[in-house]
């Protein structure tokens, strides 16, 4: 796995591997105990992302494991 400063991530466009335009990232969350990446938070760039859950705002909670690359996106399965 390949290391990344969570602050290179902000404001990163999304994409998933279909070629589609997720949104932005927005934050991400860790374990404490450990420093493990759990979820990317994307502010969505449309309303009709239904693939991952989403909290109560609307941001979508793609958890870590789905993360393939990053790059000039962040691509996600």
């Amino acid at each position: 796995m390949t290391t990344v400063l969570a602050s290179t991530l902000s404001n990163k466009p999304v994409m998933g591997s279909d070629g589609k335009e997720l949104g932005t990232v927005h934050n991400v969350t860790m374990d404490v105990e450990t420093g493990a990446l759990e979820h990317v938070l994307v502010t969505p760039k449309t309303d009709d992302v239904r693939r991952f859950e989403t909290n109560d705002d609307g941001t979508l909670l793609v958890p870590a494991e789905k993360v393939q690359n990053v790059d000039d996106y962040l691509m996600v399965e």
